[in-house]
């Protein structure tokens, strides 16, 4: 018989109609060695300290709420990083596990998983609406100069003043409370060679009584999937509508997976030959380190179509010191992380940067 843990014992139901989470859930557990032997490894795992006949409590599971949470969200980062915005609109999901020949799930809420996954998101307002999430837009993919919104959707000369009455300002003083809500005003960024601060139609922030700007940044995907609804839709029937725009949640800090290899400052033991092009985003766990994801148009990764979403940077050699050094579960793949010797300094705060890509998330929501 199969027994659900969450707060209490349930049988396990079963559900008419599949979902991306439990495609997301057959990817994960189709390979154990990232879950199912995490979770009862003797030295790092979760119920390291449970015995082979022991018996698994809601008590049990109560104390170590937060292992299982991280490692949870660690595997949906690693696995289903394209599908994360939908799979978060999902509420609640049920993960299998094995010990002593019984079949147990796991009860699990999507809103409290977001909770341990670290990822700095934006909001993109742009004249494409058929970008599509794990989709990279870049930089040097928008016309230079070109003027893709209004004046009446956002102030096109903020040097001295932004308009009060751009439909992104007063949408944003609206939605954006952690920024400040009414008592700053925002904007949408402009494109190359029109005063680009950061990125072409990001939302930005303008701190009144100061030069301070801000990029409108949550690091809770969820809380920026639900920001980016909100916002859209007081964008509708405005001046930002019927000029083909639409609204994305977006990944902040995306390279190009060779950039990374080459800035690793050890330089070894890093196996190429898992993959040859693609993405990754910079997200962490459990509030611990984070490191960067292969995420999006990896060439080649693994002959098997169940891991295809595997980061590219844990490749073979990482996932044979994985096996038996994988973790302290509280924290991120430690493993991994010492071997690729890479830094995210992308993810110290930034008022305002550079950004030559973007990762789409979520969207598009038309204007």
């Amino acid at each position: 018989m199969k027994k659900l843990l969450a707060l209490f014992l349930l049988l396990i139901g079963t559900t008419a109609h599949a979902t991306v989470l439990d495609s997301c859930i057959q990817t994960i557990v189709a390979d154990d060695t990232l879950w199912q032997q995490r979770l009862f490894d003797k030295k790092d795992g979760v119920f390291s300290t449970l015995g082979d006949n022991d018996i698994i409590t809601e008590d049990l599971v109560q104390n170590n709420t937060s292992k299982i949470y991280t490692l949870l969200a660690g595997n949906v980062l690693l696995r289903c990083n394209k599908d994360l915005a939908n799979i978060l609109k999902t509420d609640r999901g049920v993960i299998p596990f094995k010990h002593n020949n019984k079949e147990y799930g796991f009860d699990f809420s999507t809103e409290k998983m977001a909770n341990f996954i670290d990822l700095r998101t934006g909001i993109l307002v742009i004249n494409k609406r058929n970008l599509i999430p794990g989709e990279v837009l870049e930089l040097s993919s928008i016309p230079k100069k070109q003027k893709f919104f209004r004046d009446e959707c956002s102030d096109w000369t903020i040097a001295d003043n932004l308009d009060d009455d751009a439909a992104v300002n007063i949408a944003g003083q609206e939605v954006f409370n952690e920024f400040g809500g009414t008592k700053n005003e925002f904007f949408l960024d402009f494109a190359e060679g029109d005063n680009r601060r950061a990125f072409p139609g990001l939302v930005l922030m303008d701190k009144t009584g100061s030069s301070r700007e801000e990029i409108v940044s949550y690091r809770n995907i969820k809380t920026g999937i639900e920001k980016a609804q909100i916002f859209a839709n007081k964008l509708k029937k405005t001046a930002c509508s019927n000029d083909g725009l639409a609204v994305y949640l977006v990944a902040l800090d995306v390279k190009r997976m060779e950039d990374i290899q080459k800035s690793n400052p050890s330089g070894k033991n890093v196996n190429t030959s898992g993959y040859q092009t693609g993405w990754a985003i910079a997200a962490g766990v459990g509030g611990a380190a984070t490191m960067w994801i292969g995420a999006s148009a990896v060439a080649t990764v693994t002959s098997s179509a169940a891991t295809a979403w595997i980061p590219a940077l844990l490749s073979n050699a990482m996932l044979a010191t994985a096996t038996t050094s994988w973790v302290p579960v509280v924290g991120w793949i430690a493993g991994a992380l010492t071997v690729t010797a890479v830094t995210v300094a992308s993810l110290y705060p930034y008022e305002i940067q550079d950004i030559q890509q973007v990762m789409i998330l979520d969207g598009p929501y038309d204007l």
